[in-house]
């Protein structure tokens, strides 16, 4: 329930449209001060469902398309995946960054495992 203070009027802040872009900007916060030279100019949208245009190593999810510069992330497909060894909220999260580095790899590229080396060593 939605306090009377704030109105029925303004978006949930934890919905899932404001969730998933919440995650994949930060993805793409982080790939773009590493990359910031290489991701000038591309630009990088969202979509609710795949469209079956661009060329892509995984339609579902997004679609790179070198030619017009462009990345589109299918919101939908993505938060629905199935196959998540644990279902909660930190899971899903991270699979909407690993769709982001994956999309932005293609794009790239470049191996998944060659973009940010040695950032995840710790683990």
């Amino acid at each position: 329930m939605r306090s009377a203070v704030t109105g029925p009027q303004l978006p949930n802040p934890d919905g899932r449209v404001a969730r998933f872009e919440l995650d994949a900007r930060g993805a793409l916060q982080l790939l773009q001060q590493h990359f910031g030279d290489e991701l000038n100019g591309v630009h990088i949208g969202f979509a609710t469902a795949p469209t079956g245009a661009g060329e892509s190593e995984q339609p579902l999810f997004y679609s790179v398309d070198r030619a017009a510069r462009t990345i589109i992330l299918f919101r939908m497909p993505i938060q629905r995946a199935r196959g998540l060894h644990v279902e909660d909220a930190e899971h899903r999260r991270l699979f909407v960054e690993h769709c982001v580095h994956r999309a932005v790899c293609e794009y790239l590229g470049r191996n998944p495992w060659d973009v940010l080396p040695g950032r995840f060593d710790h683990f």
